[in-house]
Order: C-alpha cells, then structure tokens, then sequence
C-alpha cells in the first residue's frame, strides 16, 4: 500500500481512523444495494418508521461481526483496504480491531476511547468530552445499534429511504464540529440487517464497509 501523503495526515484528516468505521464489512452477499439505489423518501410514507427500523436491528443484532472495509482519499495512490472484527456490548461499548493488514485496536466505553497498536507498539486513552466531533461521529453508530432514537435525533437529521425489504438510513450531522468531519453516514441492508456503511466527508473523501456475516 502506499500513500499519496503520510499515512500520519491521513489519521489526521479522519481521526475516524477507527470510526471510519466502527461498522462496516464486506463480502459479496452484501453488495446488493449498491445494485439500484432505493427510491428516495422521507420516513413514514408507507407507515414504516426510523423507530420500528432500529427496534428490528436491535433485536436482530449479533454481539461480534467481521469486516472488511475500503477507505478512498486523493492522500491516498490507491483504496486502502483492512480487515478485521466489530463488536458492540450495549449499550455503550464499540471495538474495533483490525487485524489485517495490520493489528490495531479502538475501544470506546462509554466516554472514554482506548486506541493501541500491537504493529507500533503504542496506546492512547481520549476523553470524548474533549472532543466533541468525535463524540458526535461515535454517537450515530452507538445511538443506531443501541435503538437509541432520541440520541440518534439529537445528533443528526435522520431520513429512512426505500422499503423494509430494502433500506437506507441517512444521517446527516446538526452539529458544526460533526459537519466539519463528516457529510453523511448511509446504513444500507435488508430488513433487519445492516449489510454496507458509507461514510463521506465534506472534501470527498469516504469510507465503505461491509459486513461479512450476520447482522448487527
């Protein structure tokens, strides 16, 4: 892999390094939205609702999942691509560890965010109360995977396109500190599974995961 820049603008460009993204995979089975787009709606016009959606992905959800994830950037000569295992202890605990192509670990519990790097031999511990647009960013995968709508409301414009059998859930952050970070994030999946995350940021860059096996 090599880069256009150092892969240490890169962290600094998405500091989301993890959250780019705490939740996304991919395997074949789970590129069926990208096929045709859903049509695009608000919530609520054929009865379905964002808190019936989170309701069923919350039930269905499995405790651990594998990834595989492809960041695109113009700091970047080329996708780069990892591999690893989400896992989500509700209702505040986020980890993902990448295992290929190398080993790294990012633990959020509750406000408290653990990164370590068995490859570098390093470890950090945030406080995301000294980072706000983190915390935002973190909030629309916590707040979507625990059914928690109000949080989910307080951080972003929440839109839900297309039909149970075949969804989208678009979140766009209300907050400025979020908005400098992050455009949008889309869930996309069948009924009641998760199957693709995109993340954009305002300059263009954006991250795809999919989940390789179950839902979350």
């Amino acid at each position: 892999m090599t880069f256009g820049k150092s892969s240490g603008s890169w962290s600094l460009r998405l500091p989301a390094a993890f959250l780019i993204w705490l939740f996304l995979s991919g395997s074949a089975t789970m590129f069926a939205a990208q096929t045709s787009p859903p049509s695009e709606h608000g919530e609520g016009s054929t009865g379905w609702t964002v808190e019936q959606l989170l309701e069923s992905l919350a039930k269905n959800r499995q405790a651990e999942v594998r990834f595989e994830e492809t960041a695109f950037s113009d700091l970047l000569t080329q996708p780069l691509k990892t591999q690893g295992i989400l896992r989500f202890t509700p209702p505040a605990g986020l980890e993902k560890h990448i295992t290929s192509p190398h080993d790294e670990r990012y633990l959020v519990e509750g406000d408290t965010l653990l990164f370590e790097s068995k490859t570098k031999g390093t470890n950090r511990t945030l406080s995301l109360h000294d980072y706000p647009a983190l915390r935002g960013f973190i909030e629309a995968f916590r707040s979507t995977l625990a059914n928690d709508v109000i949080t989910l409301r307080r951080w972003y414009r929440v839109t839900l396109q297309g039909e149970p059998q075949r969804w989208v859930l678009v979140l766009r952050p209300l907050e400025n500190d979020v908005r400098a970070l992050v455009e949008s994030i889309r869930f996309s999946g069948e009924r009641e599974r998760v199957s693709r995350i995109e993340i954009r940021a305002p300059d263009g860059d954006r991250s795809v995961m999919v989940i390789a096996t179950g839902a979350l």
